[in-house]
């Protein structure tokens, strides 16, 4: 049994339902920025805004092996950027120091470039791992549009083929799951994408409501947040018969569009949920909204250049260097504390506003969500 990330988990559950702003804890989530380079050139990626550096590099192999001791105590790590981490000269050696320090990798990839790499058998024989395809579209013309450079027979293969490796090698891992960016060419495919899913062995499917990071999206971003939950409906009930889960992250619609809770840190609450929560009082602060971020009292995220922020979406710059700084300081410095302090007392920072990460303090939630990190510690 896996005793220090059971106890690292459990002081973190202490530390969210306390709304601590000094935890306890070490990080339960570290996110990497492996590359910024990428294969393909998908029009509504973060890569195409002109203000979004790219094309940089690879973040150093020694600076991974910096947070090694951190590893030791996180849930897992997640291997993403801006870019394709497959790029990266030195990925399956991250992925293997990674799965040595105990915690579980999570990759998202477009899943091009497997077969070429050659590292289809040698994702199914590595150990527990988290490998989240991107997938825009249910259809040849919607995903190609979406997905440029890619080929849709070509992802399609190799997804199949990393399912019949996984059954050559008798193991679930890697746990495959799709992330889908929600907008209005592929709103109606709900369906057929939950039906490649099947196909290809997935476990969970995100969608992700379209978040416009360059001009000219405004006419695919959908606003009618009623339309999405119809959607999402649909598709949960194209998965249930395959055991699919599907998640919601209600991305550009702020914390007050989205009634009834519905949407919280992982946006998993089903229909039924959500209208039995209505009227639910969150907890408050001196009769305030109280707010919870799971990034900000769960993870640190290190960039392609080593610097350290609060999370992926935090445009106000870092709070330190991973190769000049100390983790544990930054961790529980003064503008982590600040942070932390803001979001208890119910004050909204700049770069959180419109974030599927923001929600409203429940503490019911938050035990709920601990108890299930530690239920799958103690399975391991």
């Amino acid at each position: 049994m896996d005793f220090p990330r059971i106890w690292n988990t459990l002081l973190n559950a202490g530390d969210k339902l306390l709304a601590r702003e000094r935890v306890s804890a070490r990080p339960l989530r570290i996110h990497i920025e492996v590359n910024d380079l990428c294969n393909l050139k998908c029009p509504h990626c973060p890569r195409e805004n002109p203000d979004i550096p790219k094309n940089t590099g690879h973040v150093p192999f020694e600076a991974i092996k910096r947070l090694e001791p951190w590893m030791r105590t996180a849930s897992y790590v997640g291997l993403t950027g801006n870019g394709e981490p497959f790029l990266h000269p030195n990925i399956m050696e991250i992925l293997r120091l990674v799965i040595e320090c105990g915690a579980t990798p999570s990759v998202i990839s477009n899943a091009t470039l497997w077969k070429r790499l050659g590292v289809v058998e040698q994702l199914a024989g590595m150990g527990p791992m988290l490998l989240n395809v991107s997938i825009d579209g249910g259809t040849r013309e919607t995903f190609e549009k979406w997905r440029l450079k890619a080929n849709y027979d070509e992802v399609r293969a190799n997804l199949r083929e990393l399912r019949e490796a996984r059954d050559r090698a008798g193991s679930p891992f890697p746990i495959t799951t799709f992330n889908v960016c929600l907008m209005k060419d592929n709103l109606e495919e709900v369906e057929e994408i939950v039906d490649w899913g099947a196909e290809a062995g997935v476990s969970v499917i995100n969608f992700q409501n379209l978040y416009p990071y360059v001009d000219g999206l405004e006419d695919q971003r959908i606003r009618d947040i009623d339309a999405c939950r119809k959607a999402i409906a649909n598709a949960r009930k194209r998965a249930a018969p395959h055991g699919i889960r599907i998640d919601w992250l209600p991305m550009s619609f702020d914390i007050d569009e989205r009634d009834a809770n519905e949407g919280g840190s992982y946006g998993a609450y089903t229909a039924a949920e959500a209208d039995g929560r209505v009227g639910h009082k969150p907890a408050t602060a001196n009769g305030k909204h109280s707010y919870h971020c799971d990034n900000v009292w769960n993870q640190i995220h290190v960039t392609v250049k080593g610097e350290i922020k609060f999370c992926c979406f935090w445009t106000e710059g870092a709070v330190g260097d991973l190769l000049k700084d100390d983790v544990g300081t930054l961790w529980n410095g003064e503008e982590w504390v600040k942070l932390r302090a803001d979001l208890k007392a119910g004050r909204k920072p700049a770069p959180c506003v419109g974030c599927h990460n923001l929600v409203e303090r429940d503490r019911g939630k938050l035990l709920k969500t601990s108890i299930g990190e530690l239920r799958d510690l103690v399975k391991r």
